[in-house]
């Protein structure tokens, strides 16, 4: 059987690891080998330890986006596909990155014979959208998340359980205004709703990538320009009740960012000690989430992963982050590694326009 490439856009807080998490347990559950390619600026990614989690074998592509780093999604990629010989290869982008399918799909489907690409989805989080519209991103930012949707194959709004049927309604009005032609579904990793239709638009479908639109790569970089980035892995010692700790550092973070004069854009927490693992997740226009993915017996020891991505100065949300993780009540921390900066400008390995 062919593999089959499934690329997942949108922008930050999309909701695109939990629909590849849920898209992955129901094609193994069929019997099919999945594999997960993830992509960040930098390391310690939230997502890729979330997908490890469930089992699933994944590589990361650490440092650019996968544009940028087309020699690097090419090798591994193929390490994948060797290595476990997955049917479907799920590949989650950097959030910000947008013209996919002229320096990615493109180039890869001339580049690497035996592998299907299947239509190019891009997510689309109801809240994040509304608040877009009233300004919630910066000008430029707000010109990438318009490009992503008009270089969709087929378009998600994600989260379905959260939104009521007129709501749908007027974002997929909206979509296809903006990407007239491509099918707009309704998904919800919670509840399934919609999994099955989009699995069968992206087994069926035309190849992906086939959408030319033009960008502005000045905007692109300004835009993304503006978002502050950070990646940390801190270690912690001193609680065996996690959920009050986490709960407490995601309202501290999100809390001192507004109070700056910059609402985050999304802000990701990962914490494990020993059978307990608790996400916390705040994203633009919609309230803060914390669960449990695993509610075993803790340790007085955590391992702690932290992604922000704020629309302020990237050493300003280094002192924040450091300031709310020392302030922790009776908590020791100790920071592994802390990677706070600016997104370069993009420029792809090879574009084919």
């Amino acid at each position: 059987m062919t593999p089959l490439l499934v690329m997942i856009g949108g922008f930050l807080g999309a909701g695109k690891t939990t629909l590849i998490a849920a898209i992955a347990r129901r094609l193994t559950a069929q019997g099919r080998r999945v594999a997960v390619l993830t992509n960040d600026q930098a390391p310690d990614l939230v997502d890729s330890a979330l997908v490890r989690r469930q089992g699933i074998p994944v590589a990361e592509v650490a440092g650019a986006c996968f544009c940028c780093a087309f020699p690097s999604f090419l090798e591994h990629a193929e390490r994948l596909l060797a290595e476990h010989a997955p049917e479907v290869l799920l590949a989650e982008p950097v959030g910000s990155c947008v013209d996919l399918a002229a320096t990615v799909l493109r180039p890869l489907a001339e580049r690497r014979q035996g592998l299907g690409i299947a239509p190019f989805s891009v997510g689309v989080d109801p809240a994040a959208w509304a608040a877009l519209g009233h300004g919630a991103l910066p000008p430029a930012t707000a010109y990438i998340v318009r490009q992503q949707v008009r270089e969709a194959d087929v378009l998600l709004v994600t989260k379905a359980d959260t939104v009521d049927p007129a709501q749908r309604a007027l974002i997929s009005e909206q979509l296809s205004a903006l990407r007239p032609g491509a099918p707009v579904l309704a998904v919800s990793a919670l509840t399934g709703e919609g999994l099955d239709a989009w699995l069968a638009l992206l087994s069926g479908g035309p190849a992906g990538g086939q959408q030319h639109i033009a960008i502005d790569y000045d905007l692109y970089a300004e835009g993304e320009a503006q978002l502050g980035w950070l990646n940390a892995t801190v270690h912690l010692l001193g609680s065996e009740a996690w959920l009050p700790v986490v709960a407490t550092l995601q309202r501290a973070l999100w809390e001192a960012c507004a109070a700056a004069g910059a609402p985050p854009v999304r802000i990701k927490l990962l914490l494990e000690s020993g059978a307990c693992c608790i996400v916390a997740d705040a994203v633009t226009g919609r309230a803060p989430e914390l669960r449990r993915l695993a509610d075993g017996p803790a340790d007085r020891e955590a391992r702690l992963i932290i992604n922000a991505r704020v629309p302020m100065p990237p050493e300003r949300m280094r002192e924040i982050v450091s300031q709310a993780v020392l302030s922790l009540p009776a908590i020791e921390s100790r920071v592994r590694a802390l990677r706070a900066f600016a997104p370069p400008r993009p420029v792809p390995v090879q574009r084919i326009a």
